[in-house]
């Protein structure tokens, strides 16, 4: 899935061809590359892969743990009164809806974050072969922990608690359960496509983290903006393309929706990386280094 944003924009990238597309267009640049290039840009169809395996895991987990939620809620309505679940305190409900699925969906989420942390490090010693993320395994540690919470806490826990509450408020005024439980599982599905979106956001930005903790312990402070280029990329990350930026000008990068360009590129749904690179590589490769016409060039596309 390659950068949209924006209702019409969601619906170019969830297009079911776009993963592929956005695979098949970088391979194809590696094919076209050779040497140091190649090698890098082959480790970045790796992290890819590895965020679209998340994306597409993590979809699947959280649709089986919405039917054991499901089947669980309805069990605890026949076997007691609504009233005891709608006065569970927030860490009670918490428990209740992680041991109705929701945990399975957490371990999953956790463990493709390892593929995407390998194929990122595999990005680093592309330039720097002798670096190794044993050095920084606290900060990864950190990122890691952090995002699978922001996860759960922002985007998943949020929405699924609110639906059950209001299916328990339903059956204090009689509302018959069947109906509150066919509400509930729509309340669910409606919610889904807003969450994967922001949960694929996160997944990307989780890569871009550690790339970018691992470039500032490896000392490099230019980056190359390798993905896809097609018909349904943003156009702020269209000038970015294959361009190096150094780190004033990525402090002066404004994607226009709110989130830091390092670890979120165009924004919601990007699909392309920022790979730091060496003075020498560039020069190897023969690049192009971005000039302050491109950084506003970018950001006036942004606002569109």
């Amino acid at each position: 899935m390659t950068c949209t944003c924006g209702h019409e924009h969601t619906l170019l990238a969830e297009r079911e061809d776009a993963d592929k597309l956005a695979v098949e267009d970088m391979t194809k640049q590696a094919k076209s590359q050779s040497g140091a290039m190649a090698t890098l840009t082959r480790a970045r169809v790796k992290q890819l892969k590895a965020e679209i395996s998340a994306e597409q895991t993590f979809a699947s987990t959280l649709r089986k743990a919405r039917a054991q939620l499901l089947e669980t809620v309805e069990t605890a309505i026949t076997a007691s009164n609504p009233l005891t679940l709608l006065n569970l305190n927030d860490e009670q409900l918490l428990e209740f809806i992680l041991q109705g699925g929701l945990g399975l969906a957490l371990d999953e989420f956790i463990e493709q974050q390892e593929a995407i942390k390998e194929a990122a490090e595999q990005a680093i010693k592309a330039i720097q072969p002798n670096f190794g993320f044993d050095s920084i395994a606290p900060q990864l540690d950190t990122i890691q922990s952090t995002t699978a919470q922001a996860v759960f806490d922002e985007v998943i826990l949020p929405t699924f608690k609110t639906s059950i509450n209001q299916s328990l408020r339903d059956l204090l005024v009689d509302i018959p359960p069947n109906i509150v439980m066919s509400n509930l599982e729509a309340s669910l599905k409606r919610s889904e496509g807003t969450q994967l979106t922001k949960v694929k956001t996160m997944i990307s930005q989780y890569g871009r983290s550690v790339t970018a903790v691992a470039a500032e312990a490896a000392g490099l402070d230019h980056y190359l903006y390798t993905g896809p280029k097609d018909g349904i990329t943003r156009s702020f990350c269209r000038v970015l393309i294959n361009l190096v930026v150094n780190d004033k000008q990525m402090r002066k990068l404004n994607n226009g929706q709110g989130l830091s360009v390092i670890t979120s590129g165009g924004g919601y749904n990007c699909r392309h990386s920022w790979s730091p690179v060496t003075e020498g590589f560039v020069e190897a490769a023969n690049l192009t280094k971005a000039k302050q016409a491109d950084i506003n060039k970018a950001n006036r596309s942004a606002k569109r």
